[in-house]
């Protein structure tokens, strides 16, 4: 249990290197280029900190299968997570141009998912919000309705400044 504790500590290194790297580069476009040298280093530092404490041990090899599993989940989880803060529904776009060959932008609008269309997406998406009490609906007005939804939207804002995100996503 100790190791995977070590490796779930040692994942705070994620976004620190990250958006350390981010900031001090300042290259437009590398965000994900740096997240993935981030998790090399995280990986690296979890090996070497494995190595120090149980590298004189019979079954080390345990604590390395532990590393490259622990490494792999938190990886993947950060990786989501950056994903759904600076992408939003990018990836649906790219799929719909993809699956009707070309759009233009009005395609786009009526064509996505699968011809459902961008203002069927706001919609799914605000309901969601709605049915899990973030958000609150009077007439034509929005606003929150929460403290949960305040919070969501403090990491949010946080997370996008410290990776110099931008209002997309």
């Amino acid at each position: 249990m100790e190791p995977l504790i070590i490796s779930l500590l040692l994942s705070l290194s994620i976004p620190l290197t990250h958006a350390l790297l981010i900031n001090i580069l300042k290259r437009e476009g590398w965000h994900i280029k740096l997240m993935f040298l981030s998790f090399m280093i995280y990986a690296a530092l979890d090996l070497i900190v494995k190595y120090l404490f149980y590298g004189q041990q019979d079954n080390f090899y345990i604590y390395i299968i532990v590393s490259f599993a622990s490494t792999t989940f938190l990886n993947l989880f950060y990786l989501e997570a950056f994903s759904m803060v600076a992408r939003g529904f990018s990836m649906r776009i790219i799929t719909d141009i993809y699956i009707n060959s070309h759009l233009d932008l009005d395609g786009i609008t009526r064509e996505y998912a699968q011809g459902k269309g961008v203002e069927w997406m706001l919609q799914k998406r605000l309901d969601g919000i709605k049915d899990l009490n973030l958000v609150n609906q009077d007439g034509q007005k929005i606003k929150l309705s929460s403290k949960k939804a305040s919070l969501i939207v403090l990491f949010s804002r946080t997370f996008k400044k410290i990776l110099l995100l931008g209002k997309g996503g």
